[in-house]
């Protein structure tokens, strides 16, 4: 049984006298590092410790450190006594409001000075922020990187060849020509129940979480080996790398609907479709900019939110999406950007799908815009046709939209879903 709190310690850099010599050697700089180490005490800090020497007495220390890939710098003031010799700590936060996930790189450095005014910048130190209890492996391929334990590698190597396959249509579809360096770390329940950020009780009942994905560190976390879920996270990811202006609002139709259009499965959400539609409870394509908070509305809206992305490359084909997200990219409204890329209005489309599903006409509006291979898409037996198979609820992402409404908002998840914050602002200590 491992306790509460898993804790290991790395020495990065040891430069110590030894027995006999002088206990404050003069190398060629007036200041010089005996050792820098961090430990790791999981998962709530990082204990930063450094000892240094100085041929005067050391009096001020910095310390600068980034997290993941980001240009923020954070700063802060480790501890110590002023002496010629000193030992400093500084802690680092990476629970609660400061929550950090497993997988991300610190790196960090100090600015020691002395009494004389001398300063010394240090070397960069890096390490990968890790549960430390269990025997991390991680696999590469291509852009992609897969940190593990305890799954046989084998198996890791195929799911990650097929995923690595996937996301390059989702490349060629968002005009991607290259991808950013992305991250899985792959829990067991076990692992996970640290490793997950905190949900209130009254977030988490009647929810299994099933991962959470970040996308401004370009790596998500995941119960489970699951090629449905790291190919609907990865594609949350490239859409970042591809709707990135700070301008851009992306709806989380737009969003989950990619996501899920992507992933492979059942077509239960499609008969979800058809039965709403049967019904008359579809919801309003107007309404689903982020998703609904009641968890009765939840399986519907992913369900649409795929049918209508679906139905949109089917009938326009994928340029007419990749100009979409180059409309929202360059600050135009959900409106704007459906008028400028398919030629109607937000309405008109919704109208458009809405026909299709039930083997109606095209609605007047529709009729205007080149809809080339709608006529192929004719419904058939109350299941429609689409590009790519949908997941089954068992098996799938699914998420709720708790915070922003922009691809890096905060989203809260049901079944083998995923939570997406948005990465904190870390301000000088």
């Amino acid at each position: 049984m491992f306790a509460l709190h898993a804790i290991a310690s790395i020495a990065i850099a040891i430069l110590a006298s030894g027995p006999g010599t002088d206990p404050y050697p003069n190398p060629l700089e007036p200041i010089w590092v005996i050792s820098a180490s961090q430990e790791v005490t999981f998962p709530s800090q990082v204990l930063l410790s450094l000892v240094a020497e100085a041929d005067a007495e050391i009096v001020e220390i910095t310390l600068y450190y980034k997290l993941g890939g980001r240009e923020i710098v954070t700063y802060g003031y480790p501890e110590f006594s002023p002496s010629r010799r000193v030992s400093a700590e500084y802690a680092i936060g990476t629970d609660g409001p400061r929550y950090l996930p497993s997988g991300v790189e610190i790196e960090y450095y100090y600015v020691i000075e002395d009494v004389t005014g001398n300063t010394l910048e240090t070397e960069r130190f890096r390490f990968v922020y890790m549960d430390p209890r269990y025997d991390w492996r991680e696999l590469s391929l291509g852009s992609l990187t897969i940190a593990w334990h305890d799954l046989p590698e084998e198996r890791v190597a195929a799911v990650a060849s097929d995923v690595n396959r996937r996301l390059e249509d989702v490349m060629d579809l968002m005009g991607l020509e290259t991808s950013p360096p992305m991250k899985a770390v792959i829990l067991t329940r076990g692992s996970a129940s640290q490793s997950f950020p905190f949900i209130s009780e009254a977030a988490s009942r009647g929810h299994i979480f099933g991962g959470f994905a970040f996308g401004d560190y370009d790596l998500f976390l995941l119960i489970g080996l699951h090629y449905n879920g790291m190919v609907h996270e990865f594609t949350h990811l490239l859409l970042d790398e591809a709707v990135d202006s700070p301008l851009a609002r992306v709806p989380a139709w737009v969003n989950e609907g990619l996501a899920m259009y992507f992933e492979s499965g059942s077509d239960e959400p499609s008969l979800t479709v058809m039965r709403a539609l049967d019904d008359g409870r579809l919801l309003r394509l107007g309404s689903m900019n982020s998703v609904p908070g009641r968890p009765r509305d939840v399986g519907l809206f992913y369900a649409q939110a795929r049918s209508i992305v679906g139905y949109m490359v089917g009938a326009y084909g994928r340029e007419s999406m990749a100009g979409l997200l180059q409309a929202l990219d360059g600050g135009q409204d959900i409106d704007e950007a459906i008028a400028t890329s398919y030629g109607k209005s937000l309405e008109g489309l919704e109208a458009e799908w809405k026909a299709w599903l039930s083997g109606d006409p095209i609605p007047v509006e529709a009729e205007t815009a080149p809809v080339e291979s709608a006529p192929d898409l004719e419904p058939d037996s109350g299941s429609e046709p689409e590009p790519a198979r949908v997941p089954d609820p068992s098996s799938s992402t699914m998420m709720v939209v708790v915070g922003s409404a922009g691809t890096a908002g905060a989203i809260l998840v049901f079944a083998f879903a995923t939570l997406r914050l948005r990465r904190r602002t870390d301000e000088p200590d």
